[in-house]
């Protein structure tokens, strides 16, 4: 992974929907607001969080969880998209949240790979350790 997670593509657009959902979310009506806008604001910074979690945990394994946990607040947010088209909700976030869906599957690939890769090594390690015991 990059050395800051302001670097990451999946961090940037993330905070990008995060600023359009708050927007989005200002607009609401005041019966709206405290409901679905605040359930909408919460999925919405919660996948930027997880994937700054995910930056910041040096294991795979916790990594791939952050990951996971983000792909869920994603679909949340989705699903309250959804529910607020007629509160002025545009296809086009959801398709944006979709779009870091896809993209976290692809860091996931990447790290699933380079769990393997350390496994592998380790296994190796362990082999020559008792071979030269």
């Amino acid at each position: 992974m990059s050395e800051s997670v302001e670097q990451l593509r999946i961090y940037k657009n993330a905070r990008v929907l995060e600023d359009q959902i708050y927007e989005l979310v200002k607009q609401f009506p005041a019966e709206q607001f405290y409901g679905t806008g605040n359930d909408l604001r919460r999925s919405s910074a919660a996948v930027s969080h997880y994937i700054m979690e995910a930056h910041r945990f040096f294991s795979y394994r916790l990594k791939l969880d952050a990951l996971a946990n983000m792909r869920r607040e994603a679909e949340a947010a989705q699903k309250y998209l959804e529910a607020s088209k007629e509160l002025g909700a545009t296809p086009e976030l959801t398709v944006e949240y979709t779009n870091i869906i896809k993209q976290s599957w692809g860091l996931t690939k990447w790290l699933k790979a380079k769990l393997i890769e350390r496994n592998e090594k380790a296994e190796i390690a362990a082999k020559e350790q008792m071979a030269a015991a």
